[in-house]
């Protein structure tokens, strides 16, 4: 890891941090956050660190074994680059997908304690978190345009974007450029991660997050085969681009979100992440089929380091212990299951145990 020598430009970084709203960059407008809960202590920036809006370009094609179609289109997507100035120009970072029914917002609870960036940042590791194509700030084409191999593949891009510094962020001067990457993925960004490690070689490692390709439940089973229903039928607009059909909702309203994600949630965490459920691109969800069959078949090729971590009491995906065997080329597996968590595990009380194994894993790869 190469610090910055440069005191001035350490000065200058910060200050970027702190007057990042209102830098080079603009991202596309989303949907009003609902308010955090009062009583809530906000998250606060650790000292010492940028988190800045960034922008990847994109192109939506699928260049992984899964056989599933694009449109070939070149996109943005964007997100938020959190990093202690150490860490920059040379470091270490890890990439979060996050899962079909949550952006960006995922990773960044505004809320003491819950923060993953912030929290990661404290403990000295650099994130970037992004919405994925299709997803709020991000652009939106049809949902049928994309599948979770194209994913995979812009994940990719993004991985290249960041080794090599060519993207852009809140400042003049040039994006830095990361020695070492991990790529990390929540639910079904933990699909597109695996995807992505197997297809092109070119992470330090992959974090699995409440993903197992044969341990779907039953309940998983009823959302899935009720939302292509709808995708079927033909969706409906994305939330930011009412051009744009075959979005659908994986649950049901609320109540069917709270009960398939939630587990040992504090009431204000629960009180934010609730209202910010988020419809999804068919073509996500309905080449998630041929993808396991895909992952059953090259999870074995995969070498590098591998960590999975699991909710205890997920509705969604059980048998994480058996996944991680499937890794069996890799060089280190380890699996690690969070006490009383749901699907969301990272919004559970007890999240600063996923912070600290993070911590521990990244600091060993």
């Amino acid at each position: 890891m190469k610090p910055i020598a440069n005191l001035a430009y350490k000065i200058f970084v910060t200050t970027i941090a702190v007057t990042a709203c209102t830098g080079a960059l603009a991202p596309a407008a989303v949907a009003q956050s609902p308010s955090v809960d009062p009583a809530a202590a906000p998250a606060r920036l650790p000292s010492g660190t940028v988190d800045v809006p960034v922008e990847f370009q994109v192109t939506n094609t699928n260049d992984t074994a899964v056989p599933c179609a694009a449109d070939g289109q070149t996109y943005t997507v964007r997100g938020h680059l959190t990093a202690p100035i150490d860490q920059l120009h040379g470091g270490a970072i890890t990439v979060y997908e996050h899962g079909i029914a949550a952006g960006e917002w995922y990773w960044r609870v505004p809320i003491d304690g819950y923060h993953h960036a912030y929290e990661m940042a404290e403990r000295g590791h650099a994130s970037l978190t992004i919405d994925r194509l299709g997803y709020d700030s991000s652009d939106a084409p049809g949902g049928n345009a994309m599948c979770v191999g194209s994913q995979a593949t812009m994940a990719h891009h993004i991985v290249q974007d960041l080794r090599a510094g060519t993207y852009r962020w809140a400042s003049p001067e040039p994006a830095p450029a990361f020695g070492q990457v991990s790529l990390a993925g929540q639910s079904n960004g933990g699909q597109i991660a695996q995807i992505e490690a197997y297809s092109f070689d070119d992470i330090d490692s992959l974090i699995v997050m409440d993903w197992a390709d044969q341990g779907l439940t039953p309940e998983a089973y009823g959302r899935f085969f009720a939302a292509v229903g709808r995708c079927v039928a033909g969706g409906e607009p994305a939330e930011h681009n009412p051009a744009a059909g075959g979005y659908v909702y994986y649950d049901q309203g609320r109540e069917e979100f709270v009960a398939g994600n939630f587990g040992n949630v504090d009431a204000a965490v629960l009180r934010f992440a609730a209202p910010q459920q988020n419809l999804h691109p068919c073509g996500d969800m309905m080449t998630q089929g041929p993808g396991i069959l895909v992952d059953l078949a090259e999870l074995g090729t995969i070498t590098i380091p591998v960590l999975g971590m699991y909710g205890e009491r997920d509705s969604r995906v059980q048998w994480g212990d058996e996944h991680m065997k499937m890794f069996h080329s890799s060089v280190r597996t380890d699996v690690f299951t969070l006490p009383a968590a749901g699907h969301y595990m990272s919004h559970s009380k007890n999240v600063a145990d996923i912070y600290d194994r993070l911590d521990l894993w990244l600091d060993t790869i």
